[in-house]
């Protein structure tokens, strides 16, 4: 398994890790079922998770008992209930598999560790919150300037793998429509 984090960091974010870091115990890879949940909402949340294979959502329950798709995310991606982690609180989203996936988590307590013994951790870390601040800063944006067809026409052309591999009804609640509506626009 070490090869397969050493790999994921080296393609999807041209970062270096070394056999060293890995066998310190700071990265914990496991598998897990379609439907298994990394992190449930009213937990305090405590790691990050590096989706080494498959697909992820973090959604809530709205008051109508609706669930909401905030987000779909896939190998190569970073998920985490970041609000929880870093104010120590309940967190107020659910991060479930899709699929089955492999994952490697990371706690804080063990990223701050790598953090203090090489400042390029610090880097990484850094990289990875702009990206993450920019993916929920795009997706607003596009809430806000983009028609419900629009941003699927989005979609399809910078994650086409997505509308293969992931359930309908995410998609939908993701884009912020029903899914019949979704269902329209895709005929």
């Amino acid at each position: 398994m070490n090869d397969v984090i050493i790999q994921c960091f080296n393609d999807y974010f041209n970062f270096p890790v070394t056999e060293q870091e890995i066998a310190e115990g700071h990265f914990k890879v496991f598998k897990t079922d379609k439907k298994d949940f990394l992190v449930r909402e009213g937990s305090v949340a405590t790691d990050y998770f590096l989706i080494l294979n498959g697909y992820v959502r973090t959604f809530y329950i709205a008051e109508n008992g609706v669930e909401v798709t905030i987000d779909i995310l896939r190998t190569g991606e970073f998920a985490s209930s970041m609000y929880s982690i870093l104010k120590k609180a309940p967190s107020f989203e659910n991060i479930q598999c899709i699929s089955p996936c492999t994952v490697c988590r990371i706690s804080e307590a063990s990223f701050e560790k790598l953090a203090v013994s090489n400042s390029k951790w610090i880097d990484f870390g850094m990289q990875s919150l702009k990206a993450a601040l920019l993916k929920k800063e795009e997706k607003i944006l596009s809430f806000g300037k983009l028609k419900g067809k629009e941003r699927y026409a989005k979609l399809m052309t910078e994650r086409p793998d997505i509308i293969q591999h992931v359930p309908v009804q995410y998609i939908a609640s993701y884009l912020g429509m029903q899914p019949e509506s979704l269902s329209r626009i895709r005929s």
